[in-house]
């Protein structure tokens, strides 16, 4: 059976817990927190994510892969549509690590993911390729620097600001392979 493991959080804990993996079935596969509790396919996961940023990442919406060839979308955060940018990776290609700046904002005065990268592999081309960073729009380049990788998901801790949809991400976690 294999294992994984989570990150510490990236961010805040402002909100609602929102996992995005709940746990190995009994064959050792991991279980999607989504509608379906589909099997991710964890030798290739992330097939597109969506973000929605300006000043900060106000979310994420990844359509992880799954063992049975579907897809399924797990949201972190707000994602209004269309979102700000989006991410396909091919099928030959994998995200091997995600990269930001993480902590408080001074303006909102909370703590977020203040911006978002992603570093993608291609295993037939032997080549990386780098998506963003997303969010920063503000250029203060706030919180500290985070890089992890061996990406499989993300889970996230996710609020409402009022009457705004905006800034829905406080934190995320990456689950990831072990070394």
């Amino acid at each position: 059976m294999q294992s994984y493991l989570g990150t510490a959080l990236i961010g805040g804990s402002q909100g609602t817990l929102n996992d995005g993996l709940l746990f190995l079935n009994s064959g050792g596969n991991l279980v999607l927190n989504d509608t379906g509790k589909d099997t991710l396919n964890a030798s290739n996961p992330v097939k597109k994510i969506d973000i929605a940023h300006g000043w900060v990442v106000d979310g994420i919406n990844v359509t992880y892969r799954l063992t049975s060839g579907g897809t399924s979308v797990v949201s972190h955060g707000t994602v209004l549509s269309p979102p700000s940018s989006s991410v396909t990776l091919g099928d030959n290609e994998v995200l091997v690590a995600v990269f930001g700046r993480a902590g408080m904002h001074s303006y909102y005065k909370r703590e977020l993911v203040n911006s978002i990268g992603f570093v993608i592999f291609d295993t037939v081309g032997i080549k990386t390729r780098t998506a963003g960073p997303f969010g920063n729009g503000d250029g203060t380049n706030q919180g500290k620097a985070f890089y992890t990788s061996d990406v499989l998901a993300f889970g996230s801790f996710t609020t409402t600001n009022g009457t705004s949809a905006a800034m829905g991400l406080s934190g995320l976690m990456v689950y990831k392979k072990p070394a």
